[in-house]
């Protein structure tokens, strides 16, 4: 295995430990395993930095001399050399350099079967990618895609090969760029990773499996505060947790929600000319799920942009009537259960949490959502990149306050609402 190989492998199984912890303690271990770990962990990709930059900086000089035009001569005339014949020499480099990275990976294709080593099938791609440049309708096909790309670049302005050569060069090496940086900051998404992972250990709470999409419409079935957006539906996040308090006990999902809202909206391009264009712009909504037995059909919305049906209903409470809407299936069931103890109670959480919305439906089942940050936020000071601070910081047992103090609240409502009707 190549150095990289063998760190790609390091890091893979780095993960498969840290997926497969079942406590604490099993995430402090393998973060202290990195300390005085066996084998390399730090990709050498001196290489592939030379190449990303070369595309990029060869890209930025040609897109440079086709609008400003003022190059040296000698230059100006050894870059249009290198950029004409890049129909043949281009697609030989991003294939060679292609089977590279996934030699890297360790996923050598189906040249792994004629092919032993690294070296040859790499040749064999950059030889097998001559052949097909080489035939005559090769030049044709090429300028024509550069055109194409640069048609979907301008959103239909313009279609020229001379500006779609270095936006295809700087396309190139950006990926190449962004990827390596990726690769030499592998560290922090993974210590996000452990993160979450001790948080959800700490304070009891369990990753449910679901499918982002079927998961929003189906709880878009059961609660209106679901049906937003006219895109794009799904749930990110789906935890399960258990409450204990000193009355009630209850199971509970703690959620985040994704929509998407779809508009048009009209611009002026560089030429002066009016066109319109597809604006998508995405929201997030956080909240708990859990069985409410103590009232259903009803709905109370502190303007977070939902549609609820029911009945109308207004208490004596202006300060109330000012923050929520309310809607029931039946007048009564609001006026039982908005009592003044709820309603102050109500007011509190309006206080705490941007927008709010209580939904019960017809099921006795319970949503209460909100516009705030994910409440399972929680900031780490170190990250792998320290491992021995990191080990440290995560074997303490960290709670979340704003999940617990959320939990308290519901545990209040349930005991104001217990007594108020019976089912």
């Amino acid at each position: 295995m190549t150095h990289n190989q063998q760190v790609s492998a390091n890091i893979t199984r780095l993960k498969e430990k840290i997926e497969a912890a079942t406590s604490q303690h099993d995430l402090v271990a393998t973060i202290r395993s990195l300390e005085h770990h066996p084998g390399p962990l730090d990709y050498k990709d001196k290489p592939w930095q030379v190449i990303g930059l070369l595309f990029m900086g060869l890209g930025g000089l040609a897109l440079y001399s086709v609008f400003s035009r003022s190059l040296p001569y000698e230059f100006d005339y050894f870059l249009s050399v290198v950029l004409y014949y890049s129909q043949y020499w281009l697609p030989v480099a991003i294939v060679v350099f292609w089977q590279l990275w996934r030699e890297e990976k360790g996923k050598a294709g189906f040249l792994s079967r004629h092919f032993k080593t690294p070296a040859q099938r790499m040749a064999a791609a950059g030889g097998i990618t001559l052949v097909v440049v080489l035939m005559p309708f090769w030049g044709l096909v090429y300028w024509e895609g550069l055109q194409i790309l640069t048609l979907l670049v301008s959103g239909g302005g313009f279609a020229s090969s001379e500006v779609g050569l270095p936006l295809l060069l700087l396309v190139t090496g950006g990926i190449v760029c962004w990827r390596l940086y990726q690769r030499k900051h592998w560290r922090r998404p993974l210590s996000e990773r452990i993160s979450l992972l001790d948080i959800l250990f700490n304070n009891g709470l369990k990753a449910l499996p679901f499918k982002g999409k079927e998961k929003a419409k189906e709880l878009g079935q059961q609660f209106k505060e679901f049906i937003r957006g006219n895109d794009l539906r799904e749930i990110q996040h789906l935890y399960q947790g258990r409450y204990e308090g000193k009355l009630h006990r209850f199971d509970y999902c703690l959620y985040r929600f994704h929509y998407v809202v779809r508009r048009t909206e009209t611009y002026t391009d560089s030429k002066g000319n009016s066109r319109t264009r597809v604006v998508r712009d995405s929201y997030y909504r956080h909240g708990l799920l859990l069985h409410f037995p103590f009232s259903r059909g009803l709905s109370l919305n502190a303007g977070s942009g939902a549609s609820f049906s029911g009945e109308k209903y207004t208490t004596a409470s202006n300060e109330f009537n000012r923050i929520f809407s309310v809607c029931a299936d039946e007048e009564i069931v609001a006026a039982r259960f908005l009592s003044p103890a709820v309603i102050e109670a109500m007011l509190a959480m309006a206080a705490e949490y941007s927008r709010p919305v209580l939904e019960i439906n017809a099921g006795g089942d319970l949503c209460f959502a909100f516009s705030n940050d994910d409440i399972l936020e929680h900031k780490r000071t170190y990250n792998l990149e320290s491992p021995v601070e990191f080990a440290s910081e995560i074997a303490k047992h960290d709670e979340l306050e704003k999940l617990n103090s959320l939990l308290l609240q519901i545990h209040n409502l349930m005991r104001l609402t217990d007594n108020n009707f019976q089912l």
